[in-house]
């Protein structure tokens, strides 16, 4: 999947950060819909680190598990930057509650409504 970046002027930029293509591709198409400007999406956290480097977005929506990996590094990113994470993912909130770095970030649970996640999205960044 190749990174795509959106550029409509003043809308709010959300980086997506999933490995499953066609969640991944959902997600851009959803947002996108909603008038929401994506940053990505992209499958691994080098790949998200890389695109933090260019850009930097209102907030993120990330995938805990990334294959073998954790997104726990980019997370790390996107503290230090204040911005806000909102996880979507099969992890149980209990499971996460014990990494200071996921801590704290809104968590939703896959399979997730679309609906939710945009107005997750959108609470957000106010």
């Amino acid at each position: 999947m190749s990174d795509i970046v959106d550029t409509r002027a003043g809308a709010t930029k959300v980086l997506v950060v999933e490995d499953e293509f066609f969640i991944a591709d959902e997600l851009r198409r959803k947002l996108t819909a909603a008038g929401l400007q994506v940053l990505g999406p992209v499958s691994s956290n080098e790949r998200a680190l890389d695109l933090l480097e260019q850009d930097r977005p209102d907030v993120a929506v990330l995938d805990v598990h990334l294959g073998e990996a954790r997104v726990t590094a980019v997370a790390a990113k996107l503290r230090q930057l204040n911005v806000p994470i909102v996880l979507a993912t099969a992890s149980l909130a209990h499971e996460l509650a014990s990494d200071p770095v996921l801590a704290g970030a809104v968590i939703l649970e896959k399979p997730t409504d679309f609906g939710l996640l945009i107005e997750t999205v959108r609470r957000a960044v106010k």
